[in-house]
Parts: C-alpha cells; structure tokens; sequence
C-alpha cells in the first residue's frame, strides 16, 4: 500500500489524534478571524490550514469507516478526499454559496477585459474553498467556540488602543483629514475594520449575557469594560456604514428581547436610550462632528454638480451608472469583466464634469446586478437565504444579528469584492452556523 514517505506521524499518538485535529481547527480558524485585521498573507495561511484539517479529519474518517488501514497511506486520503466531497454536497446551505463564485466565473463568456475578470474571480474563491472546509472540520465544543470570539474582542482592543494613541499623537492633522473625507488611520481598510469592531462587540456582549470567562469570574467585568470601550471607540471612528450596522444589529436585540420576554416598557425606554446615544455623541466627540459636516458638505456639492472630488458624491454617480448598466442589460449584465470600463463609459456621458475615475456602485445588490444581472442577482439571494432558514440559525443570536450586519453592509458597499470582505462575511457566517448545532 502506497505511503506518504515524506510526512511524519509519529507524533500522531502522543497525543488524543482527534484532539490534534480540534486543536488545529481552533488554531487556523483564530488566524483567519485575526489576521483579517492586517494580514492578507497570515490570511490566506489560515485560510488553506483549515482546508488541510478538513482533509486531514476525512482521512481519519476513512480509517474509522474501514475504506482504509492507515492514516499515513495514500488510500486513506485518497477516500478521505471522496468522502469530504460528498458530505460538501450533501449540505445545500453550503455547497449553494459557491453559486456566488460560479457565476461571475462564467461571465467571462461576455466579458471583454478578462485580466480584471480573472482579479474578480479569484476574489471569490473562497465561496467554495471556506464551506468545502467548514462542511469537513472536526467538532468544536461550545467553550472552544466561545474562545475565539473572547480572543476577537480582546484582540480587538487592543487594535483600538493602537488606533487611539496615533490618533492623539496626530490629533490635528488627522481631524484636518476627517473634514476632507479621509478616514480615521486604522489596519487595513476602514469599513472593513470597523464591521469586524461591531462583530467583535455583538460577539462579546454575547459573551457576556452567557456569563462566559477564561479562567476567572472576575473576567466577566473586564469583558464589560472591554465592550464599553469598543462602543465607545466605534463612534470615534466616525465610520457610518460601521455605526449604521451597529445600530440596526441593536434595534434588533430589543426587538428579540421583547418578543422573548414580553417586557414591553423596558424594550420602549431602550429604544429610546438607544435613539439618544447618537445624538449625545454627536454633541460630545469632536471626529463624529467633523464628519457629519463633511457629510452635508459633500451632499450639497453634488446636489450642485461640482462634487467630483468629494466621497459621497462620487458613491451616488456610481450608483446612478450600476442601475443605468442593469438597464441596459438585465439578464446578464455586462460581464464582471468589464464592470469598470462600463462604469466609465456611462460616467464619461452622463457626468462629464466627473473627471476622475469613477467607483464602482457602492452597494452590493447593485453591483451584482450590473455585473451579472437578474442571473447573478437571483442566484446571489439563493445562496445567502438558504442558511438563514436552516433549522436553528436564526434561533442564535449571534448568526441572526451578523445577518443584519452584512446586509447593512450591502447596501453601502461592494463587500463581497474584496479579498477581506468575501473572507469576513464567509468565516462568520460558518463560525455561527456552527455555534448554533450547539442550540
């Protein structure tokens, strides 16, 4: 029987084999969640070590189900490989999120541009990668589970404490820069930055109500500052797409929570606390009052047709040209392909005084339907609904309030176009999908 001559196993029995395979589950899987803050490359390790685990589990699958003798052959993974496969298409909540990589993949048909065609579907690669893995990777208990999240709120403490020490040092100018549109400097892109915040903070309130602790119940109450300080800091940063989902993931949790226990005057007066804390913070946090009269600014500029410079002015002339693009072509759309030249061509006709180049449409249904039309659009909707009326999903909080997040995000970004964005929505969205096997 052929062997792998080349890999070791002899640790393989020091200790529990099983427990290895949870280890390494619980390793990859915090790199990915961690190094999507600042690393692309610590990223994709992640990424393709949670796929060798998954390998590695349906190898030892095999073992146990006879279909081979060892773990080190070649027969084990060979069968492991078939097995895992098999389990992947027996999971249509899984298996129907590749339809978003497959159908911008076969636009090429009708794309011009095939090199930025290539860039777009490489992009969403991970649609199949990420679900084959999740549907194979060992069982997790539910403290190992929690652990990650722990990890993502203290990890995400930290990054904002780095974040407000520069901020401080370089008050002037980075305020300056908030009233010409620039972001707040943090790791990486800022929109994204500031969705993995508001998941990292649903996360640790969660935490919290489950009274959940590393070691020690003292643990409890730092995890209350912590969230306090995220809450905080979230308003900082001034970035609304991040406050927005915030916001609406909390108007949700009321909603939950009086639906649950029936405490209606409660749910009334948090609503309206709820209501009170923007504008509190609009009076008391100088970067939030920047950016709010930046916002009018801008939007009093391209209500004048002299905002080609601004942010929000350039989001409505990509919007505007997405739709004309569905328009013209609503089956298909014009090819993922030869979004951005399309983009140009009606920019250039219908906004000549945009002189730079223009965004693409700042909003995910939008661009899918320009790209790839009512075909991409209907498929699109497929894949992201079939897991939210899987049997417990939208029982868990946390699967139901990170929903409310991404379509937040849909609707004033492109998320599911960059390499950061497609890795956030796919690893949380399976991280608690399998939080919520536990009930």
């Amino acid at each position: 029987m052929p062997k792998f001559s080349n890999l070791d196993f002899s640790f393989y029995n020091t200790w529990d084999a099983a427990e290895w395979r949870r280890q390494c589950t619980l390793f990859f899987a915090a790199l990915v969640a961690l190094s999507m803050i600042f690393s692309p490359f610590l990223l994709s390790i992640g990424m393709w070590g949670l796929v060798f685990t998954a390998l590695w589990e349906s190898a030892a699958t095999a073992v146990v189900a006879g279909r081979a003798t060892q773990i080190n052959s070649f027969v084990a993974w060979w069968q492991g490989l078939k097995m895992a496969f098999s389990r992947y298409f027996h999971l249509p909540a899984l298996w129907l999120l590749s339809l978003l990589l497959i159908i911008p993949a076969i636009s090429y048909w009708w794309s011009i541009d095939s090199n930025y065609w290539w860039v777009r579907t490489r992009v969403r690669i991970p649609f199949f990668v990420l679900p084959w893995a999740f549907a194979n990777l060992p069982r997790l208990s539910r403290r190992q589970q929690c652990m990650l999240l722990y990890g993502l709120v203290w990890v995400m403490v930290l990054f904002c404490i780095g974040v407000g020490i520069n901020y401080l040092l370089d008050y002037e100018n980075i305020l300056e820069g908030l009233a010409q549109g620039h972001p707040i400097p943090v790791p990486r892109h800022h929109i994204r930055f500031n969705l993995i915040l508001v998941t990292a903070l649903l996360s640790g309130g969660w935490l919290w109500v489950q009274h959940f602790t590393w070691r020690y119940p003292w643990e409890r109450k730092t995890l209350g500052l912590a969230i306090l300080f995220l809450f905080a800091f979230l308003h900082i940063l001034t970035v609304r797409s991040g406050m927005a989902a915030l916001y609406v993931a909390l108007f949700y949790t009321i909603c939950r929570f009086v639906w649950r226990t029936r405490r209606w005057k409660l749910g009334t007066v948090a609503i309206i606390a709820i209501a009170a804390i923007p504008v509190m913070a609009l009076k008391t946090i100088p970067s939030l009052q920047t950016r709010v009269q930046y916002m009018l600014h801008d939007w009093e500029q391209y209500k004048s047709d002299i905002g080609d410079d601004y942010s929000d002015a350039e989001r409505w002339v990509s919007l505007t040209a997405g739709w004309q693009l569905w328009r013209e072509a609503p089956i298909i759309g014009v090819g993922a392909g030869d979004l951005p030249m399309e983009i140009q061509r009606v920019a250039n006709d219908r906004f000549p005084h945009y002189t730079i180049e223009p965004k693409l449409p700042h909003n995910q249904f939008i661009y899918i339907l320009a790209s790839t039309g009512l075909l991409g659009l209907l498929t699109a909707l497929l894949a992201w609904f079939v897991p939210i009326f899987e049997k417990n999903n939208r029982k868990f909080y946390l699967f139901a309030a990170f929903q409310f997040v991404i379509f937040v995000s849909f609707l004033v970004e492109y998320t599911l176009e960059t390499s950061i964005g497609v890795t956030f929505y796919l690893f949380y969205l399976l991280w608690f999908r399998e939080m919520a096997k536990h009930g």
